[in-house]
Order: C-alpha cells, then structure tokens, then sequence
C-alpha cells in the first residue's frame, strides 16, 4: 500500500531529514520505491529498513505491520546482517627469529653493542662475509681500546703503539698485533693470552683482507665461520681486558 498514512509521511520527513534532504519527502518516496523494487518488499517495509539503517528508532512504526511484513522485515535485515559482516583474514603473527649468538661479549657501550648484535644477526641470516669482514673490525677496534687502556696516549710513546700520528689515523691491523706482541710481558701471567690473541688475531685479519679485497673470496659454509671460534677469541680479549681494567 501506498505510503500515504499521517505515520508514513512523519517517518519519510524524518528519513529526509538524516540523508540531508530536508522537506524532500518525494525524494524519499523514490528512494523507496527503487528499494521495493530491489527488495521484493511491501512499501512501509522498505521505509522502515531504510530508516532503521539511518540510525532513526522504528519501533513504533513496525507495530502495525501485519506477520506478512515482519517476516519481510526480518528476511531483509538478516540478508543486510551478512552482507555488511566482513571477516577479516587473520593476520599472520610473524614468528620472531632466534637469532643465534655465535658471540656473547657483554658491554654497555651503544656502538660496540651494536657491531656484536649485527655479527651475530649476520650470523643467523647466514651472511657468513660479512661476519668474516665485522669480525676483524670488531676485534680490531677491541684490541686497540685495550692498548689504549694500559698505555694512555698522553704519553707520545704510548700513543705510537696504535697510532700513526704522521697520518693522524690509527695504524694498520698487522702493526698493531706486532706491537701488542711486543709488550706481552707488560701482562704477567696473562702474556700467554696476548700470545694466543695475536696469532689467531693475525690468521683472522689475513683472511678477512682477503675476502674485503677480492671478487673471488665470498664464505658460503657456516662451517668456515665456526672453525675461527670466535667465541674463544673474545674470551681472551675479556681476559686482556680484565688485566688493564676495563672490565
């Protein structure tokens, strides 16, 4: 039936209101007749699911529908209910790498943390270059800080054990691990450490100059990375720095 009721009207002036079309019942009255027609519903069943779907209360109004429109009403709500449902797929919860510590050398410095965090990251990611070229870096740099712990730089003399002060930069690797060597007595009973960081400092730093200084020495077998035992290298550079008092 036609919407032609004093409650018809009220409903689609208050419908016209919420779409922004305020007065414009003619509007209404076309929007619901294309519902209808979508629908397969009687006219004040279409007001009233369009309404509904405004946010504007209709209870009152579905009162007088007989059982042939609340089961209109019902089917059409239910069909509108699984429509607008949308199951999101389930996120993926990234699996968070254990990454393997081939070194555990505790420090609270940010930079020389960073550096063992990225070997050991490289490490697991199988980027077994560049845990061969950070290695010689980090051990490098570590050996330097305990030279300059036990022979302070405000003595020239002590200062040219690492540095090279003609070119104002700190000397190269292999000159570093002879003058270490030299002092090795400088550390009492520890002088066989200083021995032993040596040698196996210097087999490191000829291979990782290789592989930085050439196309053809990539390290593809993790096999290669555990044979240098890093972490037998760090335990003696902690005992080293135990000696000069930095840890």
């Amino acid at each position: 039936m036609p919407l032609t009721s004093v409650r018809d009207i009220k409903l689609l002036a208050k419908l016209a209101e919420k779409r922004g079309y305020p007065g414009d019942i003619n509007r209404m009255r076309k929007l619901v007749s294309a519902h209808v027609t979508k629908s397969l519903v009687s006219p004040q069943v279409a007001l009233a699911f369009l309404a509904k779907e405004a946010g504007i209360g209709t209870r009152v109004y579905e009162k007088t529908f007989d059982l042939a429109q609340q089961d209109q009403l019902r089917v059409l709500r239910s069909k509108q209910s699984k429509a607008t449902v949308s199951i999101r797929p389930q996120k993926k919860q990234k699996t968070k790498r254990k990454i393997i510590r081939i070194i555990d050398y505790e420090t609270d410095d940010h930079f020389i943390k960073g550096h063992i965090d990225e070997l050991n990251l490289a490490y697991t990611s199988g980027c077994y270059t560049s845990v061969y070229i950070l290695a010689r870096k980090i051990i490098e740099n570590l050996i330097i800080d305990i030279l300059r712990k036990k022979y302070p730089e405000s003595i020239l003399e002590n200062k040219e054990l690492y540095f090279d002060t003609a070119r104002a930069r700190f000397k190269d690797f292999e000159d570093i691990l002879k003058n270490l060597r030299s002092k090795k007595n400088d550390f009492d009973s520890e002088n066989k450490a200083v021995e032993k960081l040596c040698n196996v400092s210097k087999e490191l730093k000829d291979d990782a100059n290789d592989k930085t200084h050439s196309w053809y020495h990539l390290v593809r077998r993790k096999k290669e990375i555990d044979d240098l035992d890093l972490k037998s290298i760090f335990k003696l550079i902690e005992t080293l720095e135990r000696v000069v008092k930095i840890r």
